[in-house]
């Protein structure tokens, strides 16, 4: 059966310049996920039914919504097994590694278009911390956990881990005063040409947090 897998790359800074051990201390979780179904191959027809019982169940009332979590996760169906939160798994994987391609690509901006940007540095700053390469971590081992445990055998302490990261990453995704964060993301709207992750992160975050909402200790 077919498990997600999450690598931490360490680099070491001894005896690198300055400018390369400071660029080395960023550490990124380097997640892997299931295979997939090959172009132009179809998942049984008992493993896609069951993808899509999962998102119309987390997403009833958002039809696109629902048919974005299914196109998204299709391709992964055979390695589900039934497992609702194996689904979870790894939507949150193609989360993570959908906001570490936008952290990406806002600090391009910053260094040149957005260059002075206020707004832009607080969206970098929050998405900086909402990416965390522990938090993030600790998130998906905690996934791992829980979609290796049974019903009733799943740890609340490793859902709660979950729950921190989702609401973290939704906080600066969400934004403003309201949500507790300085970033405005709809304000960014002027680099959407220099931004392709942003295209679908609300679709992953919010498939993400569906799906997450409905796992079952």
């Amino acid at each position: 059966m077919a498990t997600v897998l999450v690598v931490l790359m360490v680099v070491s800074t001894r005896g690198l310049s300055p400018p390369c051990a400071a660029a080395a201390k960023e550490e990124k979780p380097v997640v892997v996920l299931p295979p997939a179904a090959a172009p132009g191959e179809a998942p049984s027809a008992e493993a896609a039914a069951f993808v899509r019982s999962c998102c119309e169940t987390a997403l009833p009332a958002e039809r696109d919504a629902s048919s974005f979590c299914y196109d998204e996760l299709l391709p992964y169906a055979d390695s589900f097994g039934g497992n609702q939160v194996k689904v979870t798994e790894v939507a949150a994987t193609i989360l993570s590694n959908n906001l570490s391609a936008y952290l990406d690509e806002l600090r391009k901006v910053q260094d040149g278009a957005g260059k002075g940007d206020q707004n832009l540095m607080a969206c970098v700053d929050g998405f900086t911390d909402a990416t965390n390469v522990n938090i993030t971590k600790e998130a998906l081992d905690s996934l791992g956990r829980l979609a290796a445990a049974g019903d009733g055998k799943r740890s609340k302490e490793d859902l709660e881990n979950v729950q921190k990261w989702i609401k973290g990453v939704d906080k600066h995704y969400v934004g403003g005063n309201a949500a507790g964060s300085n970033c405005e993301t709809g304000y960014l709207y002027t680099y959407n040409d220099d931004l392709p992750a942003q295209e679908t992160l609300g679709n992953c975050l919010y498939t993400a947090s569906s799906l997450i909402n409905h796992i079952k200790l």
